[in-house]
């Protein structure tokens, strides 16, 4: 499968979790944690923008509307680093402790985030105000902060709550960050296909905001790899260190493959350098561009359920089973074209080898849905008034924030098309 086809696919399944967690969360009638609730809103928020920002993008550039593609996209992205931004300023751990600097916060987010918009329309788009990689610096930094301090939390190496907070920091920071982990060992071993992400053609050499971003990540996954290790020789191994230690082998095993390659494309790495071998081609669609399209949205849907930011219940069950199947068998038919532009396999066979993986892919999401929505993780009680302070917003709150973040996509969505109509220039 192309990477276009993977833009496409990474975008239907991030709509479709979007979507359906907002109308989940809206439907949703248990009591759930500011926090939590707020951050259930901006992780869906926050996958419906890279939902039009993959859709956009699986256009193409070499078409004649190439300006609202480049522009609808970017703002997208803009968005999404915007809510990922100050989800990590509330969730798993509030730093924004009352409802005057939840404010204040989400105003610096959301000035951040004109800033960027206005710095592309005004300077261009591969100016560094008009990046993404101080996004990584601040949610990294974060959530290995978090990270650290609750999985070394002394006296609570067994504490499932506790832990939890730790397991969900990982989640998080890998769901944003991983594919930069991919191609973690180039930056040590100064190889320029590190430098993968550039700016839209810019001169991303030279351009170490965005290089910092990069590095930052970099150094971010290692802190938390090397704690993960030490709590392997410690005994207290998790199901979060197995994801963690793979995405890393994966970035060691991936600079042999990709080592004295150049620069790869804009968008995630999901695209390869026109110096790249098919071989080379093939890795960075497996690694990358899959997990920058398709492990997100399964990720996201993890922490969603698992984690507890939405309750299920018999009023909204059904549309969450309904979100699991439309995610589990959109993902599987992708795979299976991997596979087959991997595979010397006739459509025939792929037909029939499809029908099979999603009859299987079908029975494993039940299961599965049941198991997440049945034990949902709690954060710890005892803890609260220390790390979980106790503020109370009304619905309204709530409401004001759909309104808000779909206000601000329209109108990006209108700026890109005002854009394209008068012909700018996004390079000069």
């Amino acid at each position: 499968m192309a990477v276009d086809g993977l833009l496409a696919v990474g975008g239907i399944l991030s709509l479709a979790l979007g979507i359906s967690g907002l109308l989940l969360v809206r439907q949703s009638l248990q009591e759930i944690i500011w926090n939590k609730k707020f951050g259930a809103q901006l992780l869906c928020w926050s996958f419906v923008c890279k939902g039009v920002a993959n859709g956009v993008r699986s256009v193409g550039y070499e078409v004649d509307a190439w300006r609202f593609v480049l522009y609808s996209g970017h703002f997208a992205d803009q968005i999404f680093a915007g809510c990922m931004v100050l989800l990590a300023l509330i969730f798993p751990v509030p730093l924004l402790r009352n409802k005057r600097q939840f404010k204040f916060g989400v105003i610096a987010v959301i000035t951040y985030t004109f800033l960027s918009m206005i710095s592309a329309v005004f300077l261009n788009v591969n100016t560094p105000l008009a990046g993404l990689g101080d996004a990584y610096i601040v949610c990294g930094f974060i959530w290995a902060t978090v990270y650290l301090k609750f999985r070394f939390m002394k006296g609570h190496e067994d504490d499932k709550e506790i832990q939890g907070v730790a397991d969900v920091a990982i989640l998080l920071f890998i769901m944003v960050i991983g594919h930069i982990l991919f191609r973690w060992v180039g930056l040590f071993a100064l190889s320029d296909y590190f430098y993968f992400m550039d700016i839209y053609g810019g001169n991303y050499t030279t351009d170490y905001l965005w290089s910092m971003g990069l590095a930052s990540a970099v150094i971010f996954g290692l802190v938390i790899c090397l704690g993960e290790l030490l709590q392997l020789i410690r005994g207290n191994i998790r199901a979060t260190s197995y994801v963690v230690f793979t995405y890393m082998l994966i970035g060691m095993v991936g600079h042999i493959v990709l080592s004295g390659t150049g620069n790869s494309g804009s968008g995630g790495g999901t695209s390869a350098g026109s110096d790249y071998s098919p071989f080379q081609e093939i890795w960075t669609q497996i690694t990358s561009a899959v997990h920058f399209t398709m492990m997100r949205p399964i990720i996201g849907l993890f922490v969603l359920f698992r984690y507890g930011l939405i309750r299920i219940s018999e009023d909204n069950q059904q549309v969450g089973k309904t979100m699991s199947i439309v995610l589990i068998v959109v993902a599987t038919s992708a795979l299976l074209e991997i596979v087959q532009s991997l595979m010397p396999i006739t459509e025939m066979l792929s037909a029939g080898i499809l029908g099979i993986a999603i009859a299987f892919g079908i029975g494993w999401e039940e299961r599965s849905f049941q198991s997440l929505i049945s034990d949902p993780i709690r954060f710890p009680l005892r803890k609260k008034g220390t790390y979980f302070p106790e503020v109370v917003f009304e619905r309204t709150n709530f409401i004001t924030l759909d309104k808000a973040v779909s206000a601000a996509i329209l109108f990006s969505l209108a700026l890109s098309y005002i854009l394209y109509m008068s012909n700018v220039n996004p390079f000069e």
